[in-house]
């Protein structure tokens, strides 16, 4: 019995001794799997499918996070059975011992337990039997120790990295990588659910919470970062989008201004070469530039020529300093003036050059159809500036040269007209202001053609052609005509036959050799436009010359069919003043004009023949201010009053606001439109805010700021007023006196 008690101990020293080494060699090969699996691994995870493991029974997940040492029981640890609690301890060491990897702590902590826990270790195989196990079942008890070293690495190297399905021994049966030897072998031989698990929570609420809130925060930033790559796209997108339509509208980049030539020249192009103008009060004027042919020898008497092939044009620059003579005419003093060489215009530009093109103003002045020509109507360079426009005033043919239609002279041209060759210039003129105008800083779709007197009675003839809109765009007529021919160009053959002899020519030939001041100082005094005055008692209008023709090129119908239509092609402002009329030779017919005399004028004239002085004298003042008011009325406003009553697109006004001896004399509003005068009372002052207002809101925007929504007269006087009528025109209407008497220019 000693002896064999004796031999127990040894056996077991023996086991122990042969299960130590066998732990060692097993250790051993472990370390080199471990190396070959990690070799394996490398290889194996490269055709790995990415994708999450399935979910596991309750309680039996094991997710794959870094696990303290000590700070956990995995479920391993939580299957042993009740007989083992008391080998809860040695089982943690155990599991401690298994995660180390320094070989030498291993072998220290490995023999310490096999000492003290070998008991643990064999009451848990029952079917082993120290003295006479067999061979097989140590086989077997070392490939279950092998099995369980081996499960634990595996685990840990799941955490690294997921193996393959088939190669992880854990992910699908929920099972610990860390425990012990003797747990892993209870768990094969434990019938306990999951359910039954033991699971103790760990102090890694704030870890979980972070891992929970991963998802979102990283979602929450893809979308953050998808938004701004969207909306930098769309601005970009936008940007381009904006550039495009810029330059799209634009057009070419512009050229830049030309720079001055000591410090006042400056130079510009045009169809016929380049030319030079030079700075005044901060404009460029260019002086004497010519628009078309000159009209001598067999281009007289014919519609004006452009300037359409080289040999017209000049060579190197034009130096357009100094204004050239006016065409050939007669003054009011009886005086010719001017050369038949005269076809050129003058042009005063704030800037030269090709961005922002300004309103162009085209000035047509004439006292008459024989002379006067430019009057008021010359370029200001000081308004030029503060307006922002571009003026242009062209020379034109007037008298015989200008407007003498004679069969004889239809035959020798062709088509066969003749006539309104000074029409003719101011179209050729426009034409030329289509072509250039945009080297000179102005724009070419925005003409206003601005007449005065004669002038006045041209444009409003030339905005009734059917192709105005070709030329100019808006047209201004002041104090001007209001009758227009009536007669076909044959009709007129009769009156320019007289002149004929008068200068002994029966021929075309004759007519264009002839010397040019003779042409015109041989044109009948019958010809030439009468002061204005009440309608004489044998006054026959219908005896009165007409310069004006319907040639069937430039004017194919009478204007005021056109007005009658109401088809104007072009906007129309049509004025005047209420003294238009007044003049020298009428205020100085007498020193004083009494009411005696007043009356007695009044009842000398066409009006006493009609019984209507006392009418008359009771609706005029008698003076001097109310005579001059009854002739322009007569004469003038009315006439003028008339044509705007038969169209609803024109806009009509008059000027009362008094300057020197009280009168509203015919310059009025020409002077106080180019700023011809200053203005010296504050009645004065705010007049002259007023119509230039007028004028050049229309010049700008192609209508009348003050304008009503009703058809009205504006009476201009310090404001702007609109009125229903004015004074007495219906009267004259009504007793034919209007347009029987009006003035022809």
């Amino acid at each position: 019995m000693e002896n064999q008690k004796m031999s127990e101990p040894e056996a077991i020293q023996d086991n122990v001794s042969a299960i130590n080494e066998d732990k060692k060699s097993i250790q051993e090969e472990e370390r080199e799997k471990i190396l070959n699996v990690e070799n394996e691994r490398k290889n194996v995870a490269e055709a790995v499918e990415d994708k999450k493991p399935k979910e596991v029974k309750e309680g039996m997940e094991v997710k794959p996070k870094k696990i303290p040492i000590g700070g956990i029981q995995m479920p391993g640890f939580f299957t042993r059975s009740k007989s083992k609690e008391h080998c809860k301890d040695d089982d943690q060491t155990e599991g401690t011992e298994l995660i180390e990897q320094d070989k030498e702590k291993k072998e220290e902590s490995t023999s310490s337990s096999a000492k003290l826990k070998l008991p643990n270790i064999f009451k848990k195989n029952k079917s082993v039997d120290v003295e006479t196990g067999e061979k097989n079942d140590e086989s077997k008890d070392r490939l279950k120790l092998l099995e369980t070293i081996r499960q634990p690495i595996v685990s840990v190297f799941q955490r690294i990295k997921r193996a393959p399905e088939s190669q992880n021994l854990t992910n699908q049966q929920g099972q610990a990588g860390l425990a012990s030897m003797e747990t892993l072998e209870d768990k094969s031989h434990d019938d306990k659910t999951n359910s039954e698990l033991k699971n103790i929570p760990l102090d890694d609420s704030k870890e979980q919470e972070q891992k929970q809130d991963e998802p979102k925060i990283h979602w929450a930033q893809n979308i953050k970062e998808y938004k701004l790559a969207i909306g930098g796209f769309l601005l970009f997108f936008l940007l381009i989008i904006i550039i495009v339509i810029c330059l799209s509208k634009s057009g070419p980049v512009p050229l830049p201004t030309p720079p001055l030539r000591d410090g006042k020249y400056i130079e510009t192009v045009t169809s016929c070469g380049k030319v030079e103008g030079k700075m005044e009060d901060s404009s460029f004027a260019f002086r004497g530039i010519p628009y078309a042919r000159p009209p001598i020898e067999d281009l007289r008497f014919k519609y004006a020529q452009p300037l359409d092939q080289v040999e017209y044009c000049w060579n190197g620059t034009l130096q357009a300093h100094n204004a050239t003579p006016t065409c050939l005419q007669i003054l009011a003093n009886q005086t010719v003036t001017g050369v038949e060489d005269c076809l050129t215009l003058d042009i005063v530009t704030p800037y030269v050059r090709y961005d922002n093109p300004l309103p162009v103003i085209v000035l047509i002045g004439a006292d008459s159809f024989i002379g006067g020509s430019p009057g008021k109507m010359r370029p200001s360079a000081r308004y030029a500036r503060s307006r922002d426009v571009v003026f242009v005033r062209p020379n034109f043919r007037l008298g015989a040269l200008g407007f003498l239609s004679l069969d004889i002279l239809s035959e020798s041209d062709y088509p066969h007209t003749s006539g309104n060759y000074g029409l003719s210039d101011i179209l050729e003129a426009l034409r030329w202001i289509q072509l250039n105008i945009v080297h000179f800083g102005g724009d070419k779709r925005s003409v206003t053609l601005f007449g005065h007197k004669a002038g006045a009675t041209m444009v409003t003839a030339l905005a009734t052609m059917s192709n105005a809109r070709k030329y100019f765009t808006r047209a201004w007529a002041s104090s001007g005509g209001s009758i227009y021919p009536s007669k076909l160009r044959k009709d007129t053959e009769i009156e320019f036959r007289q002149f004929l002899q008068q200068i002994n020519c029966d021929n075309a030939a004759c007519l264009r050799n002839i010397q040019p001041t003779k042409l015109i100082k041989s044109v009948p005094h019958t010809w030439i436009k009468p002061q204005p005055d009440l309608p004489a008692r044998d006054e026959d209008p219908t005896k009165r010359h007409q310069w004006l023709v319907i040639d069937g090129r430039i004017l194919k119908e009478n204007p005021s069919e056109v007005w009658q239509r109401d088809q104007l092609r072009v906007d129309l402002v049509i004025g005047s003043t209420a003294q238009a009329a007044n003049s020298e030779l009428l205020r100085f017919k007498h020193i004083n004009w009494t009411e005696f005399l007043i009356r007695h004028h009044i009842n000398e004239s066409y009006i006493g023949t009609q019984n209507l002085t006392k009418d008359v004298t009771a609706k005029y003042q008698a003076n001097y201010r109310g005579l001059s008011s009854l002739v322009t009325d007569i004469r003038i406003v009315c006439p003028l009053y008339n044509i705007w009553s038969q169209m609803t697109k024109v806009t009509f006004y008059v000027v009362n606001q008094t300057r020197e001896n009280q009168i509203t004399d015919i310059d009025s509003d020409i002077d106080a439109i180019l700023g011809r005068y200053e203005p010296k009372t504050p009645e004065q002052r705010r007049y002259f805010s007023a119509m230039q207002g007028l004028f050049y809101h229309f010049v700008w925007y192609g209508k009348v700021e003050q304008k009503s929504l009703n058809k009205t007269v504006l009476i201009v006087d310090q404001d702007v007023l609109p009125n229903s009528t004015y004074s007495h025109c219906n009267y004259w209407i009504l007793k034919d006196f209007v347009p029987k008497f009006a003035a022809l220019d």
